[in-house]
C-alpha cells in the first residue's frame, strides 16, 4: 500500500518549538516546588507520509516526553503539534478521537501496557470497540486478520497476557496499534525490553508492516544499530535539544555534531574492534533541572570554546558539498570535519576529564 497521496506534498506530523517543562516536589496544598525538569527545550522536526524519522539520545534527553506530547498524552508548555494539518494542542471530542484513531503508541513495556484481566483478542479489538468501527463479527473478523499480519495465532485470542512470550506480547502491541489502520505509529523504545534474537524478529515485523501499509513511523530508540536498518531520517537529541537531523546515510557517513559522532563511535563492532577514532565524551549527561549555559552539551565535549560556554548554537543547514546537503542540520558552534580548533579549544572549564 502507498502514502496517501493527498499527504504527498506536505509532513504528515510537524513538531515546532516544542517546549514541556514538569515540575517538581510540592505535592501538599502549601508545600514549595523544588525545581523544574527540562525535559523539552524548543524541539523542531517533520515526518513525512510513509517516512521513518528515529529519534534517538541517551536516557533522560526527553525522547520518550516528546512522544507523549505529540500523542497529546501530555500538553505542552508552548510550540507546535500538527498531524494531518490539525493541531493536536486544541483538539477536542469527537476530533481528537479521529486524530488519535490515525496515530498509535507501541510502548517499551509490552506486558504493561496490555490489560492482564482481558484475553488478547479483547484486548486487540478494544480500540475498534472504542472508535465504533463495524459490528461484533466485523471486529472479530478484524482482530483475527491482524493477528495473522503480526505472526500470532487467532486461535489464541482467548488467552491472556501472561501466557505469552515478550516478543508474543510486543506482536500484540502491534497488532493493537495496527487495528485501526493508522497513518503514523510512534514506536517507543519497543525492542530494549527484548532479547537480541527476538528483536530482529520485531524489526522486521514493523519493518514488512510499514512496506506492506505506508505506514510513517517516529521510531524512539537509543540503539543506532537499529537506526541504521529501520530509519530514512535520523534527529538526534540531547537534553532536550535537537542537536543534529539529516537523511539516515548522511549522519553515519558524516556526522557533524561531537556527540552524534560519540552515539556511532558506541555502536558495537564485531570482533571487539573500534569504529572510528571519533571525539570522546567526558561525564554524565547534566540534571535536566539546570541545565548548562549555552550549548547543553559543552561540559563533555572535547572541542568546547568559550562560545561554547555562553551561546546556545541554532540549529541550521549543513554548508557545503556533501551527502544530504539541504536536509543536513547541525545545532554547533564548531561542527566536526570544520578542521582545526584554535589554541585554547577543549573540555569547557570545571567539565569532568576523561
Amino acid at each position: 500500500m502507498s502514502a496517501p497521496e493527498h499527504r504527498a506534498t506536505e509532513p504528515l506530523l510537524e513538531v515546532r518549538d516544542l517546549v514541556k517543562h514538569f515540575t517538581i516536589g510540592g505535592k501538599g496544598m502549601f508545600a514549595r516546588a523544588s525545581g523544574r525538569v527540562q525535559a523539552l527545550n524548543g524541539v523542531s522536526f517533520t515526518i513525512g507520509p510513509g517516512e521513518t524519522l528515529a529519534l534517538v539520545g541517551e536516557s533522560g534527553c526527553g525522547k520518550t516526553t516528546a512522544a507523549r506530547v505529540i500523542a497529546r498524552l501530555y500538553r505542552p508548555d508552548s510550540g507546535v503539534v500538527r498531524f494531518k494539518g490539525m493541531d493536536m494542542a486544541t483538539l477536542k471530542g469527537g476530533k481528537l478521537k479521529s486524530a488519535r484513531r490515525a496515530l498509535q503508541m507501541v510502548f517499551q513495556d509490552p506486558y504493561g501496557s496490555l490489560n492482564p484481566r482481558l484475553p488478547i483478542g479483547a484486548v486487540i479489538g478494544e480500540p475498534l470497540k472504542i472508535h465504533g468501527v463495524g459490528r461484533a463479527a466485523e471486529r472479530r473478523q478484524r482482530v483475527a486478520d491482524v493477528m495473522v499480519q503480526v505472526g500470532l495465532n487467532p486461535g489464541d485470542a482467548d488467552r491472556y497476557p501472561h501466557q505469552f512470550s515478550g516478543g508474543q506480547r510486543q506482536r500484540i502491541a502491534i497488532a493493537r496499534a495496527l487495528v485501526l489502520e493508522p497513518e503514523l505509529i510512534i514506536a517507543d523504545e519497543p525492542l530494549s525490553a527484548l532479547d537480541v534474537s527476538i528483536q530482529s524478529q520485531i524489526l522486521n515485523l514493523l519493518k514488512d508492516i510499514q512496506e506492506d501499509r505506508g505506514l510513517a513511523f517516529l521510531f524512539i530508540t537509543h540503539d543506532l544499530a537499529v537506526v541504521n536498518y529501520f530509519a530514512d531520517r535520523v534527529a538526534v537529541m540531547y537534553l532536550g535539544h535537537i542537536v543534529e537531523i539529516a537523511p539516515r546515510a548522511a549522519l553515519f557517513a558524516a556526522p557533524r555534531h561531537p556527540y552524534s559522532q560519540a552515539l556511532i563511535d558506541a555502536i558495537p563492532v564485531p570482533g571487539g574492534g573500534k569504529r572510528r577514532l571519533g571525539t570522546a565524551t567526558a561525564g554524565d549527561v547534566p540534571n535536566p533541572t539546570s541545565p548548562p549555559s549555552g550549548c547543553p552539551f559543552h561540559p563533555r565535549c572535547a572541542r568546547a570554546t568559550g562560545t561554547c560556554r555562553e551561546t546556545m548554537p541554532a540549529l541550521v543547514d549543513v554548508p557545503g558539498p556533501g551527502p544530504g546537503q539541504g536536509e543536513h542540520k547541525v545545532a554547533c558552534h564548531h561542527p566536526l570535519e570544520d578542521g582545526p580548533l584554535e589554541d585554547g579549544a577543549g573540555p569547557a572549564a570545571g567539565a569532568p576529564q576523561p
